[in-house]
């Protein structure tokens, strides 16, 4: 009985007959697990233990797959929110409901009879799917986990497809997080030139450094910490002593209040020219 326990905790808590009869289980202990409560039967051929996440028997009893961004988690992707319908992969296409939004085409296979779908359709169908700037901090994270432009963009022909490689001209493997993807995006559409992760001696790796002379940081949760923020001061006074301003941004302004933003760096950087006598490039 452990073992079918144990078998059912690594498919998510939810598996077909089938594969619990591959993996050596007897149809006896299924029905004495069922007596016992221990299991739960929801339909026919499909068994759940108690407390399932109830969109994984969904798919198992429709043979779905989560993708997009309901998959985006699984694979470590960056996402702006958590999704309001639950998104599958369905290739027959016979599944449909207003709660979901089915992706029809696979590219490339997921893991065989898991419940999540591959890497590469998870990304391929939210850049078709998603908002531009949802769907461009999503491809910037698997494009940091390996995931080839070229792959996507080759699989991606035609004039449907339009809109999802302009998503892929805007990627820029040198953000280190979604704060940053969507700064940079943001800035260097108000007509900035802005270099992502610009390393500085004496400073270490600037997040964007905004017409050569203002260093925008990102600032996630983990700058709240006491000891990152002395870290932070320390190396903002030392870029200012080099000749760089310095302007700072959080979740909020950045996801929520992004025309702010950019006026605010459009300010320092009108300010900092202003003074003359940029930093010198040799300290790049």
């Amino acid at each position: 009985m452990d073992a079918l326990l144990q078998f059912l905790h690594r498919r998510g808590g939810v598996a077909r007959t089938r594969e619990l009869l591959a993996a050596g289980v007897r149809e006896r202990d299924l029905a004495r697990a069922v007596n016992a409560g221990m299991l739960n039967r929801p339909r026919p051929g499909i068994y759940a233990l108690p407390g399932a996440d109830p969109v994984l028997v969904r798919c198992a009893a429709t043979n779905s797959r989560l993708t997009c961004l309901s998959a985006a988690e699984h694979y470590g992707l960056w996402t702006l929110r958590k999704p309001d319908k639950v998104h599958v992969l369905r290739p027959d296409g016979m599944f449909s409901s207003e709660r979901a939004v089915v992706h029809r085409r696979s590219w490339v296979s997921g893991q065989q009879d898991g419940w999540i779908a591959s890497k590469a359709d998870v990304v391929l169908h939210a850049l078709g799917c998603l908002p531009e700037l949802e769907a461009l901090v999503l491809v910037e994270s698997a494009s940091r986990q390996g995931i080839s432009l070229d792959f996507l963009r080759d699989r991606l022909p035609g004039r449907r497809n339009a809109g999802a490689r302009r998503i892929l001209d805007l990627v820029d493997v040198g953000s280190e997080s979604l704060l940053e993807t969507l700064a940079r995006t943001h800035l260097r559409r108000a007509g900035f030139h802005v270099e992502p992760q610009v390393d500085i001696r004496g400073v270490g790796s600037m997040d964007l450094l905004v017409e050569g002379c203002v260093d925008v940081e990102t600032d996630g949760k983990e700058h709240e910490a006491p000891r990152r923020r002395l870290k932070d001061y320390r190396r903002d006074n030392t870029a200012q002593s080099l000749g760089f301003a310095v302007a700072r941004f959080g979740y909020a302004e950045i996801v929520r209040r992004p025309e702010s933003m950019v006026s605010q760096v459009a300010a320092v950087v009108e300010a900092r020219l202003a003074l003359g006598g940029l930093p010198n490039s040799e300290d790049l």
